[in-house]
């Protein structure tokens, strides 16, 4: 629950649970560490869990953006080592599914088993289009209808009525400290130029992948790619849930976690 030196700058990481196998949880931006509470307290049952902001995010010390998702995922490998996780489950969350198939491709001994929530398998033109929508809402939407615009892209319309009072705040919140529409375009621009179907086939730890069909950011047919070029995974997608479907069906998403890291 502190601050801790990688990799040239200050990333902010807390640690849950004190029993069990570790667990790594990287996570996407979504509505903040308050939305991801429920998840990350069930998993902490059972596991030892590392969660953290990325660099230059939340309470992480400010960093320039848009350094490369292998960048990122170093940074993933150094807070282990900080905190004494020589390997983990690693559970990837929306842009943190990068990071988790590049430590699980590219330094296997650290990766006990890969889940993949809400995965992207490259820039494909779809892809493409939507980030460049949400780069020219990010230099000229107020920031408060930039908020909303994401939680309308992000979330289902059921959990946005159920908790439109915390949007609602967020919302009033960014009036005052508008986006940084520089940063945004550049952490887009990193997911677009990385590309994970060359890693997919080098993992061989047990692999689950998990997509929502109503995921209008990674479409489901990113998570069916991808399970289908890591050996063996396993592929679940969701009626419904929106693109944080961890966040909006916590307890459906941990009961399968649960049940296939018990495997």
């Amino acid at each position: 629950m502190a601050r801790i030196a990688v990799n040239g700058t200050e990333i902010y990481c807390e640690v849950h649970g004190e029993r069990g196998t570790p667990l790594v949880l990287m996570a996407g931006q979504g509505s903040g560490p308050d939305a991801r509470a429920p998840l990350i307290d069930g998993l902490a049952r059972n596991h030892r869990v590392l969660c953290y902001d990325p660099r230059g995010t939340g309470r992480s010390a400010p960093a320039p953006q848009g350094q490369s998702i292998e960048r990122l995922a170093l940074d993933v490998l150094a807070l282990m080592d900080a905190v004494d996780i020589d390997a983990a489950h690693l559970v990837g969350l929306s842009t943190g599914t990068g990071m988790a198939t590049c430590v699980a491709a590219l330094h296997p001994q650290r990766a006990r088993s890969l889940v993949l929530a809400a995965p992207w398998t490259h820039g494909d033109p779809d892809l493409v289009v939507l980030q460049g929508l949400r780069k020219a809402a990010a230099a000229t939407m107020p920031p408060d209808h930039y908020v909303h615009l994401n939680a309308l892209l992000i979330y289902p319309p059921d959990y946005r009525r159920a908790h439109f009072e915390r949007f609602r705040q967020l919302a009033d919140a960014a009036l005052a400290r508008p986006q940084d529409a520089a940063g945004i375009a550049a952490r887009l621009d990193a997911i677009l130029a990385f590309d994970a179907r060359p890693l997919y086939p080098r993992i061989r730890c047990p692999a689950l992948v998990v997509g929502a069909r109503d995921d209008l950011v990674m479409p489901h047919w990113f998570a069916e790619a991808a399970a289908a070029a890591i050996p063996d995974a396993r592929l679940e997608v969701f009626t419904d849930g929106g693109h944080l479907f961890a966040e909006t069906r916590t307890d459906r998403f941990l009961q399968l976690v649960l049940d296939f890291l018990a495997r």
